[in-house]
């Protein structure tokens, strides 16, 4: 059931989520679990084309195995599809996902994602469900984004128009998605970068961060983009939502401490998680909005 529209976004996280107001109990309540074997995390590190399927949606995803291997100064992380990337993208292209009964996510929504990798799939998975969707990495990971962008938004493209059912759905942004890849350092941009692709009067209302906590060094500069794109509108509050794999308590328990300086931050409940994405799978999901 969709919360009523006059709740402000606090109102409608805590009907969600439970709000974190204590990091190291946060951190011991996760890290407590005997978490799975996921190595890394890679869905599968020496393949060049994955197919995966996500939300009824069949993707071919080109990923490079070589990049990982390399001493690229912008790092390798993001050449590779990510165990934890799928499940988020099927939650939340769920119509019954928790962020979407509660308005947060709606068709009219901007949506920027944050070190988004070569895949693009949540972007992907999305991109109907929305009014635009901005995928950002690095240079080093652009040309095979856009490239993943391009195949995979024809080919569902082509999927529908063969499909009778597709003649009883409007021309919207469901069926012609706005979906595009920029560069964005989180070390050395600012948002002004997002000018050419997003108008400076145009709110954003979802910002994604998947899997992007694992470097130390990069935590501040990870939350202080995080902020910066959550301050572009105050008055339209932003939600930030942040889905990682748990590797290192430190890591987590550090950026958890840097991040609610300026958010405060709830963890999903599991009532609103599918079972891959609730506590003790070893994976973990926030929001948090800007105090």
């Amino acid at each position: 059931m969709t919360l009523p529209s006059i709740r402000t976004s606090t109102e409608k996280l805590d009907a969600i989520a439970i709000e974190v107001t204590d990091v190291d109990e946060e951190t011991y309540s996760l890290f407590s679990h005997a978490l799975p074997s996921t190595n890394l995390g890679m869905v599968d590190a020496k393949s060049s084309m994955i197919t995966i399927e996500v939300a009824g949606n069949t993707y071919e995803i080109r990923q490079s195995p070589g990049l990982l291997t390399s001493s690229n100064s912008e790092g390798t992380t993001g050449a590779a599809l990510w165990k934890i990337s799928p499940l988020i993208a099927e939650w939340l292209a769920d119509r019954d996902n928790a962020l979407r009964t509660t308005s947060i996510l709606h068709a009219q929504a901007t949506v920027i994602e944050l070190g988004c990798g070569i895949t693009g799939l949540i972007g992907l998975a999305l991109s109907r469900l929305v009014a635009t969707y901005i995928l950002t990495d690095q240079k080093s990971v652009l040309k095979l984004l856009q490239e993943n962008i391009r195949t995979n938004l024809s080919s569902l493209n082509r999927d529908k128009n063969a499909s009778r059912s597709s003649q009883k759905h409007k021309a919207s942004s469901r069926n012609n998605p706005d979906v595009r890849a920029i560069e964005l350092n989180w070390e050395t941009d600012g948002i002004d970068v997002l000018n050419d692709a997003l108008p400076v009067d145009q709110s954003i209302d979802l910002v994604v961060v998947c899997d992007c906590v694992f470097n130390d060094f990069l935590l501040e500069p990870l939350v202080t983009m995080c902020t910066k794109l959550c301050s572009r509108h105050r008055e339209t509050p932003t939600i930030l939502l942040i889905a990682q794999q748990l590797r290192s308590d430190e890591v987590f328990s550090a950026f958890l401490t840097i991040l609610s300086r300026s958010f405060r931050v709830w963890r999903f409940s599991d009532n609103y998680l599918p079972d891959s994405l609730q506590e003790g799978t070893g994976f973990a999901t926030h929001v948090a909005v800007l105090k």
